[in-house]
């Protein structure tokens, strides 16, 4: 998979040098990055989709999850939060809220994701 995956990210690499401005590419470049293990390098190619298409949720998404990867609770918890201010009733957006608030041990924030207390939890991570 990750050789397929590395083929997939020369394929998107190529694509976007015609297309620089399409968002839906650098989300798919940062996928195939991401699932080649190349989380640090998908960080940058979401980034780009989200500066071009700032309400692209999915982006979002997947760089909560980069950040997950790498450890970076904070900026996972932040992107999940995005995410929820978009499509609050996500449920895998919720699960992977709870997974970042776990890791980062903000254990006091669980309740607030149980029970779907966006506001709250905005509020709590300086985010409102």
């Amino acid at each position: 998979v990750s050789t397929q995956s590395t083929g997939a990210a020369e394929h998107f690499r190529r694509a976007l040098a015609s297309c620089p401005e399409d968002f839906m590419l650098w989300n798919r470049l940062g996928a195939s990055l991401a699932n080649s293990d190349r989380s640090t390098e998908s960080v940058a190619a979401y980034q780009r989709a989200l500066a071009l298409s700032p309400g692209y949720v999915r982006a979002r998404y997947n760089l909560a999850i980069a950040c997950l990867n790498l450890n970076s609770y904070r900026e996972s918890i932040e992107h999940f939060l995005g995410c929820l201010q978009q499509q609050p009733t996500s449920e895998a957006v919720w699960q992977g809220l709870r997974m970042a608030i776990t890791l980062s041990k903000s254990y006091n924030e669980l309740v607030n994701v149980d029970q779907r207390n966006l506001p709250a939890l905005l509020a709590n991570f300086g985010l409102s």
